[in-house]
């Protein structure tokens, strides 16, 4: 862990000195939220911890495998107590992200860790593990671990971990797939975790309305000359006319992707009327889709990141043209 500054020890000391603590992922969870959330769980479970697992939004189908899933709460209200916490906020790249009140939040807590990788971070922690350079938040967790909790590491957290990283390095494709990554996947599976079960699980395991789903998709998608943009959306009203959880839309994006001469794909996925939560990839590396999201308020990866536009759909189309015009 020799790239790592003298943070981490910090969190050495957090954990050796402490019983109680909150663990918090972003709302609409993707694997290396849920992966690095019920690894750092199962973690500090094993050092003999109370810990709790908070995230706002409902599992996603695909991660339901994960062990210690059903473990999640939604909300902190569901705590009764006046203990102070420890919390560790994971793939946040601000406070904000979790949708949960951040006051009450640092109320109940005595030191805020912030681990993540998302070049936007803003570091609202007490303690900031922030790496851009790393391939997921679970590439993080796993160099933490194996620094000083090796032994501690079991099938669980291997196999968290591992989902982590398949899905934010888009199953070991995208740019951030480094040597170094194949060398922390290669010791996970010293645990003997089961690659071809959890691709199944994540990949291989879609409702039949998803397959409608994508042709809504498909038949909406457009393609914009002025930057070699393709987007498309989804509407509330289509989740629930297929009886399709808003996770359903989870890899969409990365199809769109796929068009030749695309520079950018873009889905608009609808979570309250007239607000949409947008998803941008790039298949170009002269394009930084982080940049853009930033302007709207949001941020991730230079090839994939995501904002939130409120208003009209038309409008919000636009508005995310020009911004990447402005920005190429």
């Amino acid at each position: 862990m020799d790239a790592f500054n003298n943070n981490d020890s910090d969190i050495l000391d957090a954990i050796e000195k402490n019983t109680d603590f909150l663990l918090f992922t972003h709302c609409y969870p993707d694997g290396d939220g849920l992966g690095s959330i019920l690894s750092f769980y199962k973690m500090l479970k094993n050092l003999n911890k109370n810990v709790y697992a908070v995230c706002s939004s409902e599992m996603p189908y695909q991660y339901k495998f994960l062990s210690n899933s059903e473990v999640i709460i939604r909300s902190i209200e569901d705590i009764n107590d006046n203990k102070k916490y420890i919390s560790v906020f994971l793939d946040c790249a601000d406070s904000a992200r979790i949708k949960i009140d951040y006051e009450a939040v640092a109320i109940k807590s005595e030191k805020i860790i912030n681990i993540d990788h998302h070049m936007s971070n803003t570091y609202f922690g007490d303690i900031n593990i922030v790496f851009p350079d790393k391939s997921a938040t679970c590439e993080i967790v796993y160099l933490l671990f194996k620094k000083y909790f090796n032994e501690k590491i079991d099938r669980d957290i291997a196999e968290a971990l591992y989902t982590g990283i398949l899905t934010d390095t888009g199953k070991f494709q995208y740019s951030n797939t480094t040597k170094e990554v194949h060398k922390i996947i290669s010791d996970l599976l010293e645990y003997e975790i089961n690659p071809s079960r959890i691709y199944s699980c994540i990949y291989e395991n879609e409702p039949a309305g998803r397959f409608r789903l994508l042709a809504i998709v498909f038949k909406r998608s457009r393609i914009l000359k002025s930057n070699n943009l393709i987007y498309s959306y989804i509407k509330m009203k289509d989740f629930n006319r297929l009886n399709l959880p808003f996770s359903a839309n989870d890899g969409i994006i990365e199809i769109l992707r796929t068009a030749k001469d695309i520079k950018v794909a873009a889905l608009f996925k609808e979570v309250k009327k007239n607000i949409y939560k947008v998803s941008l990839r790039s298949s170009d590396e002269s394009v930084n889709v982080a940049s853009v999201a930033e302007i709207f308020g949001g941020g991730g990866h230079k090839m994939a990141s995501a904002y939130v536009a409120e208003g009209d759909l038309k409008k919000s189309v636009a508005e995310l043209d020009k911004a990447i015009s402005n920005n190429h």
